[in-house]
């Protein structure tokens, strides 16, 4: 991608330099002098463009609607690369967004104010005044989905362009959108949050999860038998070994949304009441074929509550 400049004048040497539009704080090549951008347009006297606010309000609801369906590149295999590619595309609207804000900072709170207000009001025409006819189910499915994209893009691209607005920006928007939509929560992650989640290797993804809600320790007993299973019973066929392996593709995904996007304490419990708890009642009693059965609908549920079928 090509890099993007802006150009500025600098207040202690007088010469015009050359910086990256991207960053907050710079030094002159010439003088050797830093300053951050507030600084620079409060030193410089120069007046916040209004076509940049403009810009920003045109373009706000591009990081969804030009994203469709973009959550399902969410895996462990593809999330840096479809993360990289979704920062260089919505970063424009932020850069201007923030420089505008950087020169007039006495309207930053009503600016981010409108902006998160302007983002809500998209969000409810693009889900449920598309002129299209859609079942509740549907609308339902197409909000988490992008919800999903909010989640583990939007927001972290936000946060990794590292703005003056970007914390605050994505924090009112955060509490706003789950004012609005309580059933539909979400927590401000950052994308090292994210990929580091894909890179632990955590060998029983979904009951570690559950257990570490429950205050149980890695090396709990529950943990350790079903290690073993998987080791032991699992691993003796290669029908075993392979759904182990398609397991460990899906099975990260899942404890990221269960544990960013959803409410993991409820759905933890009912995981431990309808499943975990009964395969581990099996495992105990030598039903070993029971409990990869019971598991494996387990996983299904999971992928059809995150429409990931």
């Amino acid at each position: 991608m090509k890099e993007s400049l802006r150009s500025l004048v600098c207040t202690t040497c007088g010469r015009e330099i050359s910086v990256p539009i991207e960053l907050e704080t710079f030094s002159c090549v010439y003088c050797g002098a830093k300053l951050s951008l507030r600084d620079y347009y409060s030193v410089s006297g120069q007046t916040a463009d209004p076509a940049d606010l403009d810009y920003a309000r045109a373009h706000l609801f591009d990081c969804i609607r030009d994203y469709p369906r973009y959550w399902r590149n969410f895996s462990r295999q593809h999330y840096d690369e479809t993360y990289n590619t979704y920062l260089a595309g919505i970063s424009e609207t932020y850069l201007v967004l923030d420089r505008y804000l950087c020169a007039a900072p006495e309207r930053r709170d009503a600016v981010l104010d409108e902006m998160v207000r302007l983002f809500l009001r998209e969000w409810e025409d693009y889900h449920n005044n598309s002129g299209k006819r859609r079942s509740k189910h549907a609308v339902e499915k197409r909000m988490f989905e992008n919800k999903l994209t909010l989640a583990f893009y939007t927001v972290p691209a936000i946060r990794g362009l590292d703005l003056s607005i970007s914390e605050d920006y994505t924090h009112r928007l955060q509490e706003a959108f789950v004012q609005a939509y309580p059933k539909n929560i979400f927590e401000v992650a950052t994308y090292e949050d994210i990929s580091g989640g894909f890179r632990k290797r955590k060998l029983c993804f979904i009951t570690t999860a559950v257990c570490e809600l429950d205050g149980k320790p890695d090396d709990c007993a529950e943990l350790t038998a079903f290690r073993a299973f998987r080791d032991g019973w699992l691993s003796e066929t290669e029908a075993g070994r392979a759904l182990v392996d398609e397991y460990y593709e899906i099975a990260p995904s899942i404890v990221q949304i269960m544990t960013r996007c959803d409410d993991a304490n409820a759905v933890g419990r009912k995981l431990r009441e309808t499943y975990l708890d009964l395969c581990y009642s099996d495992l105990q009693a030598g039903r070993y074929a029971s409990c990869r059965d019971r598991y494996i609908s387990m996983v299904n549920d999971l992928k059809s509550r995150y429409f990931m079928n």
